[in-house]
């Protein structure tokens, strides 16, 4: 039970964060974590797209190094081929800075 009221928590904390870095290309419309796994899946609308890009994450990690605040994913796969081949040239292996702002809630949860 407690584990999926803090998924809930840290879905709509992940949802918001990604939202503010990808505005300029489209939305997060649904997203949902799996803590036990450390796993997500979600839909995206991309500017200009008439369907949402549905989006699974094998695995992430958040980390705090030197007072930043990160997360890393990995095993990036989506429903369209072409971004396949982008996810796994951009986002494999890297890590992504989160604002303070959105890190004060992952902290509450986790």
């Amino acid at each position: 039970m407690f584990n999926k009221v803090k998924d809930i928590a840290l879905s709509k904390g992940a949802k918001m964060a990604i939202n503010s870095q990808i505005e300029a290309y489209g939305e997060v419309l649904e997203l949902d974590l799996n803590s036990k796994d450390k796993s997500m899946e979600m839909k995206v609308l991309l500017d200009g797209e008439l369907e949402p890009l549905s989006v699974q994450v094998r695995h992430y990690e958040f980390t705090q190094i030197a007072g930043q605040h990160e997360l890393s994913i990995s095993g990036v796969t989506t429903s369209r081929a072409w971004i396949n081949a982008l996810a796994s040239e951009f986002l494999e292996g890297k890590t992504f800075p989160i604002s303070e702002k959105y890190a004060g809630m992952l902290k509450k949860v986790l």
